[in-house]
């Protein structure tokens, strides 16, 4: 199996986008396989949260990392 990664819109009808050079590989009766990843905006907020507070970490405070 083969695998294409794209970001999609939901159209208003429901549907998903899908990238005019994707579709042309389709025949119309195709079957594929759809996994939906949804932002999660707490993991981003978090992520960002932890990358914030080790910009923050010098070499010199390696001396409290054994306390």
């Amino acid at each position: 199996m083969k695998s294409y990664e794209y970001l999609a819109e939901v159209l208003p009808d429901g549907h998903l986008s899908m990238p005019e050079n994707l579709k042309k590989m389709l025949k119309p009766d195709s079957r594929v396989r759809v996994m939906l990843m949804l932002e999660d905006e707490e993991a981003q907020w978090n992520q960002m949260a932890a990358s914030q507070f080790l910009k923050g970490y010098a070499d010199k405070d390696a001396a409290y990392d054994n306390l």
